[in-house]
């Protein structure tokens, strides 16, 4: 089938039309998704979602988390540096830089297995959709899902055929290749799957001493087994690999001139692996169907930064290079058991376990890791294990022919413990702690159809998160004394989605209010010289549109735009920041894409002409809790052309990815003598591609 290429307005990345034949209406296609653990049209959800398209993905290959981020209104993707890079939804958000690597409030998993926030910064590819859920999303999707969820569905190895290979080059060295196998490998007993993509960036970003910065180099395996040889029962075995190899800085001197440009005296190095096996096993019954979901990862990080930028003001500078040594070793277990009803059971209900337990090795030597006197004297090393275990449940139950109601909770229990020591054996950098507790999440929404093609809906949700050990800074409570307390929070949402025009056209709006209780916040203290860990409430609060439309016969539109205000509270370890914004929190954001697809015999060749465009903004937003300076705000655009031949298994196209090279900030921090200090996104890369399939 001819693809058709979108450009996404903002953030309502929804998918694509059907493409008309002569004899057929232009209609959108349905879209369904796995939001409540069952497969539904997005349209008949009550929450606000946006489901985001492997086409939309490709505008930022390298950064898959930006790329989802501008597909979806009030969907920040936060990068810092590497291994400091998380989502927040509707201005949730860990408050500064996460503290380990649970510290996140936006829950994220792959074929519905949760990942860490080490393994949720991966490449994406071969996957079929993104689902982006805002609002707590506990109930169902586990702990630290205070502000929403974002669930990955790769393709299946569902026995259909697929091989197909692409290759990409462009600026700075850009290369892409990859390669797809899928198909019957036992007919009506095993199925497989496989996809191997090999990438390279040379990087953007100037630098004095070394070569350029921001460069990349990632190797990306995913593979399947499906065995249908039992009535009933399918059980799918998928594994993948990836190491991703980057220089990025760990931060840029916002004012120098040239920028961006760095200083730092020695390459940074950053090594990133991941693995991971999965186990899926689902049998119908007549009633209702089992699923056991089993998932084991390896993830790990070595960074080497060089921390003596010439460039940047420095309380005590330094002659010569200055490294801080990283490692992170992470291993996880999860397991999960439920039952659903019958798809298209009047009544739709879910009830399950889950288990997902993590054990993760950290060794640092920076200053952000020991207090003063031994900051960056002394390796420290830290043992940090957690445990969550739930019971769930969820239903939606009619009530007449208009009104529905659907309600759900989760019992969880967390288990965390912490053990700290060093390498000179400092009595008091040494220690160990543990916290555990048990609490409800849960969410109640009540819709009305206005008919087939309308509803309006209004929920309220609760959320909660795990208690924290800071690894990334030095808590102001003690290295090893108790753990921070749970982020927790009461949300709202009121909204309609409609069909209308015969089914060309869907619109889906929604106002919310958030109310979150001790947010983990972190943030650079100069005085300290390293991040300071402390706690504080704060406030969200906004709106969302979304919209998609089959315009005519080849041209499709998609287009969003959310609006996100934050506050502070004064209540928690600390008011000093009271009244001012969320970090890296926009007020506004919007995005808008437009696809066309036509006859090639237009400009007299065989085949068919693609073209998409996509817009993406940002306003202004805060760079750190202490309000020292905004980041600007910023307009990106992404455009691709393409023509494929006739039998539609050869295209050949050009792209511009960030077209006008706008180097966007992604995070900042104030630094000594009044610096700015920023992360910025990689610039423009002009482009061809060509595909072929088989």
């Amino acid at each position: 089938m001819t693809c058709l290429i979108r450009v996404s307005i903002l953030a309502l990345v929804v998918g694509a039309p059907v493409t008309a034949r002569a004899e057929e209406p232009t209609v959108l296609k349905p879209i369904i998704i796995t939001a409540r653990k069952s497969d539904e049209q997005v349209k008949d959800v009550p929450q606000s979602i946006t489901v985001v398209r492997p086409k939309d993905i490709e505008n930022t290959p390298l950064d898959p988390g930006a790329a989802i981020a501008a597909s979806s209104p009030n969907v920040v993707w936060q990068n810092a540096s590497v291994g400091r890079q998380f989502f927040s939804i509707r201005g949730i958000s860990s408050l500064g830089v996460p503290n380990n690597y649970s510290d996140g409030t936006i829950g994220f998993t792959v074929d519905g297995i949760p990942q860490s926030m080490m393994s949720s910064q991966n490449v994406l590819f071969d996957i079929d959709h993104v689902e982006v859920l805002r609002g707590p999303q506990g109930t169902l999707w586990g702990a630290n899902a205070l502000g929403g969820a974002i669930n990955v569905t790769a393709k299946q190895p569902d026995g259909e055929h697929e091989a197909k290979i692409t290759a990409e080059y462009g600026e700075h060295g850009y290369a892409m290749g990859e390669a797809t196998l899928g198909g019957l490998l036992i007919p009506d007993m095993l199925n497989g799957r496989m996809a191997l993509r090999l990438n390279h960036y040379g990087g953007d970003i100037d630098s004095l001493f070394t070569d350029d910065l921001g460069a990349r180099d990632i190797a990306a395996f995913r593979g399947g087994l499906q065995f249908v040889g039992l009535d009933d029962t399918t059980i799918t075995l998928t594994g993948s690999y990836l190491r991703d190899e980057a220089n990025a800085p760990f931060t840029l001197l916002r004012s120098v001139s040239g920028f961006p440009v760095s200083g730092v005296v020695s390459e940074p190095d950053y090594v990133t692996t991941h693995a991971d096996v999965g186990l899926t096993i689902k049998h119908e019954f007549d009633d209702f169907s089992l699923t056991s979901i089993t998932g084991f990862q390896h993830n790990k990080l070595t960074s080497r930064t060089e921390s003596n930028d010439v460039l940047v003001p420095s309380l005590f500078p330094t002659v010569g290079s200055n490294v801080w040594l990283g490692g992170d070793e992470e291993k996880i277990f999860s397991q999960e058991v439920r039952l659903n009803s019958m798809e298209g059971d009047d009544i739709r209900w879910v009830v399950g376990a889950s288990l997902n337990y993590s054990d993760l090795d950290h060794s640092c030597m920076a200053p952000q890791c020991a207090p003063f006197p031994y900051s960056g004297l002394v390796t420290t090393n830290t043992n940090l294990r957690a445990l969550n275990i739930g019971l769930f449940g969820d239903a939606s139950i009619p009530l007449g022919e208009q009104w529905e109601v659907s309600f759900g909770g989760r019992v969880s229990h967390d288990d965390v413990e912490v053990k700290k020591y060093n390498d000179l054996q400092i009595a008091s950098l040494t220690g160990s702690n543990d916290a555990d507790e048990t609490y409800l999440t849960g969410r109640l929404a009540l819709a009305y159809k206005w008919n087939d093609a309308a509803q309006s809906y209004v929920s309220i949700a609760r959320g909660h998160g795990m208690k924290i050990f800071p690894l990334f800074s030095y808590p102001e409570n003690g290295v090893v004394a108790d753990a921070y307390p749970a982020g927790e929070t009461w949300s709202y949402e009121i909204g309609t989605k409609a069909s209308l025009f015969d089914n060309r056209l869907e619109l889906d709006g929604s106002v919310f209010y958030n109310d979150v209780k001790n947010g983990v916040l972190s943030f650079f203290n100069p005085g300290v010289g390293g991040f300071t860990t402390t706690f504080q409430s704060y406030e969200t609060y906004g709106s969302e549109l979304q919209a998609r439309a089959a315009i005519t016969d080849g041209l499709s539109l998609t287009a969003g735009i959310g609006y996100t205000h934050t506050r502070l509270g004064s209540d928690g370890a600390s008011s000093m920041f009271a009244g001012n914004r969320v970090p890296n929190i926009p007020e506004w954001s919007i995005s808008a894409g437009l696809a066309y697809e036509t006859d090639a015999e237009v400009v007299g060749l065989p085949g068919s002409l693609n073209a998409s465009v996509d817009y993406q903004y940002k306003s202004s937003r805060s760079a750190d809790v202490q309000s020292t300076f905004d980041l600007a705000a910023y307009h990106v655009v992404n455009a691709r052309i393409g023509w494929k031949n006739v039998g539609d298994d050869f295209e050949i196209y050009g792209f511009g990815r960030n077209l006008f090279d706008e180097r966007y900030e992604t995070y900042g921090a104030a630094g000594f003598f009044g610096s700015q200090l920023v992360s910025v996104s990689q610039g423009r890369v002009l482009g061809v591609g060509i595909s072929k399939s088989f």
